[in-house]
């Protein structure tokens, strides 16, 4: 049993020994110091070599800029109208889908062992996880309501691989898709909004036309009675009334004039009266009465042959063919025949405008009419005669004429007052009509103004949405500008051997501590008076030192030599690990030499 000289001679006190000092802590310490240093420097040593061996992942990134729209919102506004983190994760879903990703996979042969005992779906999720994609935002002034707000003004773009050359190249392809990827989606949405405004467009134009249409076929089918025609057909309709009141006016006037004319029509004689001397007009019957009553006072005083015998002979027979003294056929028949023979004779002698001729060939004339046309009077009669006569008195035919002249007036009034009639019910059933009419008619009227409208507005929008799509197509909207292209690393970004080894060596150190605590408080053996008070419940009376005995020395000498060869051994790993891993031993040696001489 050892124990410290100074314990010799002091007393024994159960009481003040039930518990362990620093000095107790410190002593265990001391007795298992190299059982610490083996196994810490056994960890450190392993912590290091995990450190080294650890493959350097390297990093490339670019920042990519999103530019605002180069010409003012007031005077062109996009159609894109999403905002740039919603853009931002809308092109990395499309760019980060499987075809693509496999496809670089292919085409740079990334994850070579890896892709030999993985699937492809952990190998998609390793270049997932290995793509990073970082969001830059800063406080910016919104210019709606004037305050300050966070908005995404740039992002970083990076990937991580255990090549240089693969990270660079990745990273350019990445972004590469990234940029061409904006530009083809804000044009597709521009496109769209585009065609979607014209097939709009193009659906209310045919509408306006159908529209349109309708309304001019209703305006056929309801012409007069449409609303704009209402005061008109009011008018018309006090017009066509007062026309017609005028019209029966003038109607019963005119039939009063017509039996006017008719009494003294019926007063007059159709012929024209001969004059006897110089005297007064005589009717046919009165003057063949005369002309009797002359023969009978020429023939007393001159021969048959007198002229004036002869005459007055002829004229009787004229007068009795005339008034229809002659009843028999056969008599008219000679006696047509004898007056056919003295006009010859008398056209021997005179020319046909002599007053005898011209006579004669009335009778003839008179005579052969009778003939033809018997029928309607009894043949011969002198009323036969009157109608076969055509009448020649001025004062009958001008009451004539007057009468047939208001007769037709009258019938040509009548008629126009019918036709007046008829569209006063024209109008007035356009009147009455006009308020269905004008429901209809407002219908599609507000129907076509609303579309026109709608035209109008769909047209402004077309015409915006043009000069938004050229504005994506020039690259003048707003858009994602490179600004720091992907670099080749020159260091990886990970592991961080440093910290690695800085964290080893505290875990290093733990260790020996736990171990060493372990095993202190696994161990039995007595080392101080407490410990023999502890297991004997003895005072101790004295602690006599221990005398170091050859096996004790040779145990304590082999422990040594195990722990210089457990340091030795754990610094050649290190520096074999550092030299084939991290850098060779001459580079770092002259890089040592180069910092201290610095």
């Amino acid at each position: 049993m050892s124990a410290n000289p100074q314990d010799l001679y002091a007393p024994a006190d159960p009481v003040a020994d039930s518990g362990k000092t620093l000095g107790d802590y410190l002593g265990a310490l001391s007795r298992r110091r190299w059982l610490i240093v083996l196994v810490s420097g056994l960890l450190f040593a392993v912590v290091v070599v995990v450190a080294l061996v650890l493959p350097p992942v390297y990093r490339s990134t670019a920042t990519i800029l999103i530019k605002e729209q180069e010409i003012p919102q007031e005077f062109v506004r996009s159609t894109v109208t999403s905002f740039a983190d919603e853009r931002i994760q809308v092109i990395s879903q499309q760019v980060m889908t499987r075809a693509t990703l496999l496809e670089l996979v292919d085409k740079y042969n990334l994850y070579g062992a890896k892709r030999q005992s993985e699937t492809s779906e952990e190998i998609l999720d390793r270049m997932r996880r290995d793509i990073k994609l970082t969001p830059i935002s800063a406080e910016v002034t919104d210019r709606r309501s004037g305050s300050a707000v966070k908005s995404t003004i740039a992002f970083s773009l990076s990937y991580d691989s255990e090549v240089a050359a693969n990270a660079q190249k990745i990273a350019n392809e990445l972004t590469t898709l990234y940029l061409n990827e904006n530009v083809k989606n804000r044009q597709q949405k521009a496109a769209e909004t585009t065609m979607f405004i014209d097939e709009e467009l193009n659906r209310v134009s045919e509408h306006i036309t159908d529209q349109e249409q309708k309304l001019s076929a209703f305006k056929e089918r309801n012409q007069g009675r449409l609303p704009e025609l209402n005061i008109s057909n009011l008018m018309g309709s006090e017009r066509t009334s007062a026309d017609i009141q005028r019209l029966e006016r003038e109607i019963v006037f005119l039939d009063e004039r017509k039996l006017a004319l008719q009494s003294q029509l019926a007063d007059t004689k159709p012929a024209t009266p001969i004059s006897a001397n110089g005297g007064a007009a005589l009717e046919p019957e009165d003057r063949l009465k005369m002309l009797q009553l002359q023969l009978t006072t020429l023939t007393g005083t001159y021969s048959d042959d007198h002229p004036d015998v002869k005459r007055l002979r002829r004229e009787i027979s004229l007068l009795k063919v005339e008034t229809g003294l002659e009843q028999d056929a056969t008599d008219r028949e000679q006696k047509l025949l004898q007056l056919q023979e003295q006009l010859n004779q008398l056209r021997r002698k005179y020319s046909d405008e002599h007053p005898d001729v011209v006579q004669l060939k009335r009778a003839v004339t008179v005579i052969e009419k009778a003939l033809r046309t018997g029928a309607g009077a009894p043949e011969g009669s002198a009323e036969a005669i009157r109608r076969a006569r055509k009448p020649d008195n001025p004062i009958y035919l001008n009451l004539k004429s007057q009468v047939e002249t208001i007769s037709s007036q009258i019938a040509q009034m009548r008629s126009e007052r019918q036709a007046l009639r008829d569209k006063l019910e024209q109008l007035d059933t356009r009147v009455r009509q006009t308020p269905e009419v004008e429901r209809e008619y407002l219908e599609l009227a507000r129907d076509i103004d609303s579309s026109r409208g709608r035209f109008r507005e769909l047209r402004e929008k077309q015409m915006q949405a043009q000069v938004a799509e050229q504005l994506e197509r020039g690259r003048k909207a707003e858009r994602f500008t490179l600004i720091e292209p992907p670099v080749y690393p020159e260091k990886p970004v990970r592991p961080n051997r440093p910290v690695i080894v800085l964290v080893g060596l505290l875990f290093a150190l733990m260790g020996g501590v736990g171990a060493a605590a372990l095993r202190e408080a696994i161990d039995q053996t007595v080392h101080s008076a407490r410990d023999v008070l502890r297991v004997m419940q003895v005072p101790v009376l004295a602690v006599l030192p221990s005398l170091p005995s050859p096996v004790l020395v040779r145990r304590r000498s082999w422990t040594r030599r195990i722990v210089v060869m457990g340091v030795l051994f754990a610094i050649v790993l290190v520096v074999i690990a550092l030299h084939l891993f991290y850098m060779p031993i001459d580079v770092a040696w002259y890089g040592v030499l180069r910092r201290v001489s610095n």
